[in-house]
């Protein structure tokens, strides 16, 4: 099914043809201590767990496939600066990661860009630009990062850039229409996206060779709106491709509560939007999925227990594991698969 309204440039032209320079000039402006994943590392994911106190910022960790092993890989809190990483996308080499940050003092959310082993990082994005989303391309023979930010009409639109933060490109421009947190297919030719008509509920969409546009999630009406997001009841985000690209992973808001995190479901469905399936329920938070060949994570909070969990489960809901757990008190989000780890 094709949308209304103006139709994006063919994003998986743009994302796997666009001029690039493996011989990027180095961009790093800032330096300080990170670590690529240690040695049997499965998982990245975002944690305030490197302190005792409630509000601290993010960091970003690793975990093994059984959860063991937690592992801080960035320090960017110190005793002079603070920052909150959000979500990260590692490169191929799984030594490389593209960040979303608020730093302390700074209005906005950057795209940063880290080199783990150097211990360097610089933002290719700055945070006036509000990024949202981020991946970076798994099987292309340049370096290609997929991003959300404000463009058009001051909302949200589909960008391409390198880590060098040159040769960005606005996929989408539309001056109407929201478009967030882009996934790209593992073999880079497809891209997944929240979408959001003005006063409408998110659905996810996907570009089927740069030309076509599909919606995934099914269609129904909105509900009430979570306070502080673009989400109303009913509103599905956060689409990640399954291994073989036939399906994707995305949640879906069921209610807002008092916690202000609102309950969701994760779902599946396949490409054309056929085979919807929901594979986890209750009446938790659940953030963004990812999936991998091991199965499906996401974190999920537990207000009343008190936790903050990273959960495993299979495509069809089975075999659900819990691979970490801390208090619910210290943020938690946007685990995702190494690359190595990857089919």
């Amino acid at each position: 099914m094709r949308f209304r309204g103006p139709v994006p440039a063919a994003v998986a032209f743009a994302l796997l043809s666009a001029a690039c320079n493996k011989d990027y000039p180095n961009p790093f402006i800032t330096s300080g201590v990170s670590k690529p994943p240690p040695s049997g590392a499965a998982l990245v994911f975002t944690t305030a767990a490197w302190s005792t106190a409630t509000g601290a910022g993010r960091e970003l960790f690793s975990i093994g496939a059984d959860g063991t092993n937690p592992t801080r890989l960035t320090f960017c809190n110190t005793s002079s600066q603070a920052c909150d990483t959000d979500a990260a996308s590692v490169a191929p080499d799984d030594k490389r990661a593209a960040m979303t940050r608020l730093k302390a003092g700074v209005s906005g959310i950057a795209l940063v860009y880290s080199d783990l082993t150097r211990g360097v990082e610089a933002d290719i994005v700055p945070a006036t630009a509000v990024v949202n989303g981020v991946d970076w391309a798994a099987n292309t023979p340049e370096d290609i990062l997929a991003y959300s930010g404000l463009g058009t009409g001051g909302l949200e639109d589909l960008f391409r850039t390198n880590p060098s933060g040159t040769e960005t490109a606005n996929l989408t421009s539309t001056a109407t229409i929201r478009e967030r947190k882009p996934r790209i297919d593992p073999g880079t030719s497809v891209v997944a996206y929240e979408r959001i008509e003005a006063g409408g509920k998110t659905e996810v969409f996907i570009f089927v060779t740069g030309t076509q546009q599909a919606r995934v999630s099914p269609v129904g009406p909105g509900g009430a709106l979570l306070a502080g997001t673009p989400y109303l009841v009913g509103s599905d985000a956060d689409p990640c491709f399954s291994p073989d690209t036939t399906s994707l992973v995305f949640r879906r808001l069921t209610s807002v509560d008092t916690s202000g995190l609102g309950t969701w479901d994760v779902a599946t469905a396949k490409n054309d939007g056929t085979g919807f399936a929901t594979v986890a329920t209750g009446p938790v938070y659940r953030g963004a999925p990812d999936w991998g060949a091991a199965g499906i994570v996401y974190p999920e909070i537990d207000t009343a227990a008190g936790t903050a969990s990273i959960v495993l489960i299979q495509p069809d809901g089975s075999g659900r594991r819990v691979l970490y757990t801390q208090g619910s008190r210290l943020a938690l989000g946007n685990p995702r698969w190494l690359r190595k780890v990857a089919p």
